[in-house]
């Protein structure tokens, strides 16, 4: 069987590019049922409310997600612990997963294959990655850090496959 009898998106491109693998990951990622849903309920969002209410919403609502998922990490000792428990629940629910990096003063947080693009689109990305700075902002604060330190985005979100963030002062 040739392989443009799997998916269409082999049709597109005989060749295999980063970008096409991208798009075709992306598709895989939000149940159909979900995504006209979500999709309309992102565009509504964005109508009533600025860049950066969305952006904390999304942060309160990715802290509660932490909470509600804390037996997943609320027991580790080490930033290798943590990464490796967050990547079994990433994994479970198809949401991507995470590396950290120790770095002068911070923590790098690199967290691949969110859902968030293909969920509530590429032009969401500005305040959807919210919900990802909420849910390690309580990660970390569930595991004692300070309250000086606080999860942020770094760079602007570009729809790509990583998504940057930086835990420190």
């Amino acid at each position: 069987m040739q392989p443009d009898h799997f998916h269409p998106f082999f049709k597109k491109s005989p060749t295999v590019t980063n970008e096409a693998l991208q798009n075709y990951f992306r598709e895989q990622q939000v149940s159909l049922q979900w995504l006209p849903v979500l999709r309309a309920m992102a565009s509504e969002m964005s109508t009533k409310m600025s860049t950066e209410e969305l952006k904390e919403l999304f942060s309160k609502i990715g802290e509660r997600f932490a909470i509600d998922t804390e037996e997943h990490f609320q027991d580790v000792e080490t930033l290798a612990q943590l990464e490796e428990s967050l990547n079994y629940f990433w994994a479970r629910i198809n949401w991507g997963w995470v590396s950290f990096k120790e770095a002068k003063g911070c923590i790098e947080i690199t967290h691949s294959a969110a859902p968030l693009a293909e969920a509530f689109g590429d032009e969401a990305l500005g305040w959807s990655v919210g919900l990802l700075q909420g849910f390690y902002q309580r990660a970390f604060s569930t595991l004692g850090a300070s309250s000086t330190m606080s999860v942020r985005t770094v760079g602007e979100p570009t729809g790509g496959i990583d998504t940057y963030l930086r835990f420190g002062r």
